[in-house]
């Protein structure tokens, strides 16, 4: 079977993509990668939870304004998303389109008013598939792409066909990603929010600010820097020195330490 010089061109990139699966970086160039295919204006990659709000995995391309809404997004418009229902309600792994997913008063909704239409703006894809570690199925991988346009037939039907691979290397990267939580999926069954505060103030622990409470509690359901951040209002940097600072007055030197001593995982 031949190839043409722009067959060998992507297969080219695209092995180099796959030699940063495991970098800090792959996310951006992975953004870089599809956007040669195909134009959006934001992307976001979230685990979506049932009862929990979405894992934040990473995300790019957001301005100030847009990450204070995202953070709003993080708090509480995730219960009124679409794709959110859709993904926890049961699917077939793929690519969807809005449009597929919605009902006919979605841009009436309140979601659609306080959050898609300044934050999304136009039309959204997002790829879904289950999230899986081991043998344990932890939640819904979403990559959703967001554009100020409505996405073609030819988009779709492009973003389709690459689904076969974009899916279990978006996986794979997530895994990745957020490799040092080790997240128990049935945390909160023996473990509430309020019983871990309660254990974090009890005499004779090491005394956390509040802020510092409240990172712990996000570090506990899973959240990385950004997505604390996301949630407090917070910069990246600053979740980064809270971190810092109550993983010394903790005496841990890492996530998986920190639900070892509060969630009783076993480290491995």
């Amino acid at each position: 079977m031949p190839f043409t010089t722009e067959d060998l061109s992507f297969h080219r990139r695209f092995g180099h993509l796959l030699e940063q699966v495991e970098s800090e970086g792959f996310w951006p160039r992975f953004a870089a990668f599809l956007r040669e295919n195909v134009a959006f204006d934001s992307w976001v990659v979230l685990i979506f939870r049932k009862a929990h709000s979405p894992l934040l995995v990473h995300e790019g391309d957001l301005d100030n304004v847009e990450d204070e809404l995202f953070g709003c997004y993080l708090r509480r418009h995730f219960a009124d998303d679409p794709f959110y229902h859709f993904a926890l309600d049961g699917f077939s792994p793929g690519v969807y389109r809005l449009d597929e997913i919605i009902s006919p008063q979605f841009r009436s909704s309140a979601y659609f008013r306080d959050y898609f239409r300044h934050n999304v703006i136009g039309d959204e894809l997002q790829f879904l598939t289950p999230f899986v570690e081991g043998e344990e199925r932890r939640g819904v991988l979403s990559l959703s792409l967001g554009s100020q346009q409505r996405f073609s037939e030819q988009d779709y039907g492009l973003l389709s066909l690459m689904s076969a691979w974009v899916l279990p290397l978006i996986g794979l990267a997530a895994r990745n990603t957020l490799a040092d939580t080790r997240v128990p999926a049935d945390w909160l069954s023996h473990a509430s929010a309020a019983d871990l505060e309660e254990q974090l103030r009890a005499p004779g622990e090491p005394h956390l600010t509040e802020r510092e409470i409240q990172v712990v509690l996000l570090l506990l359901s899973g959240q990385n820097n950004k997505g604390i951040a996301a949630h407090l209002g917070i910069s990246p940097e600053t979740a980064k020195v809270h971190r810092r600072n109550l993983y010394e007055k903790l005496a841990v030197s890492s996530q998986a330490e920190l639900f070892a001593r509060y969630l009783g995982v076993r480290l491995v």
